[in-house]
C-alpha cells in the first residue's frame, strides 16, 4: 500500500493547472479538488435518495460506492497530472481518457484488495448512476471554486461556468444557485 500512498500524497502538492493558467496565484490542488468533490458527492446522494423515483432512478445511489469513485475521479492524475481544459482539446478526450486508465492500471498492479480502475471507468464512462452523480459533482465543485477565487479578486474566470449538461436535476438547480450567486457578486 505504501506506492498507492506516495501516489495519492503527490495529488495534494499538484496544483490544478487550469486556475493557474487562469491567473490563480496560489490554487487548489487536485487533493483539495478530490476531498470537495468527493464531500459533494455525499450531500447530493442524501438528496436524491429521498426520493430517488423522482430522479429517474429504480433505487437509491449507492452511497458508498459513489464517495468511492469520488475519491478515485483524479487519482491517474498523480502521474498524467493535471490536464487543463486547453490541453485536452488539444490532444482529445480519446487520447487524455487511454493515458489516464494505463496509469490506473499500471498503479492497480500495486493494490491487491480493491479495483479502484472499475470505479473510475464508472465515472469516466458515466456508466452508473453513481459515476454520472460524480461527474455532476465534479463539475459543480470546480464552479463553486471558481466563485471562490473570483469573490478574492481572480478574473479571467469565465471557461469555468461554461457547457455542462447535468445528470440530476439537483445539480443543474445548484449550478443556477452558483450562477445567481455570481451575478448578485459582480452587482455589489
Amino acid at each position: 500500500m505504501l506506492p498507492l500512498l506516495q501516489a495519492a500524497a503527490t495529488l495534494k502538492m499538484l496544483p490544478r493547472s487550469g486556475w493557474l493558467l487562469a491567473g490563480v496565484a496560489q490554487p487548489e490542488s487536485v487533493a483539495d479538488h478530490s476531498w470537495a468533490t468527493a464531500f459533494l458527492t455525499l450531500n447530493l446522494a442524501a438528496v436524491i435518495n429521498t426520493d430517488p423515483k423522482a430522479y429517474g432512478l429504480s433505487e437509491p445511489l449507492e452511497v458508498g460506492r459513489a464517495a468511492q469513485i469520488a475519491i478515485v475521479h483524479d487519482f491517474a492524475e498523480c502521474v498524467v497530472t493535471d490536464l487543463p481544459k486547453r490541453a485536452t482539446l488539444l490532444f482529445g478526450k480519446k487520447a487524455k481518457h487511454q493515458a489516464e486508465e494505463k496509469a490506473l492500471l499500471t498503479l492497480s498492479e500495486q493494490a491487491s484488495s480493491w479495483d479502484f480502475v472499475a470505479l473510475w471507468r464508472e465515472y469516466s464512462e458515466l456508466s452508473t448512476p453513481e459515476g454520472r452523480l460524480v461527474a455532476d459533482a465534479d463539475k459543480l465543485e470546480m464552479v463553486h471554486q471558481a466563485l471562490v477565487y473570483e469573490r478574492s479578486g481572480n478574473q479571467n474566470l469565465g471557461e469555468f461556468w461554461q457547457e455542462y449538461q447535468w445528470h440530476y436535476q439537483v445539480s443543474e438547480e445548484m449550478f443556477a444557485a452558483l450562477v445567481d450567486a455570481r451575478h448578485s457578486a459582480s452587482e455589489r
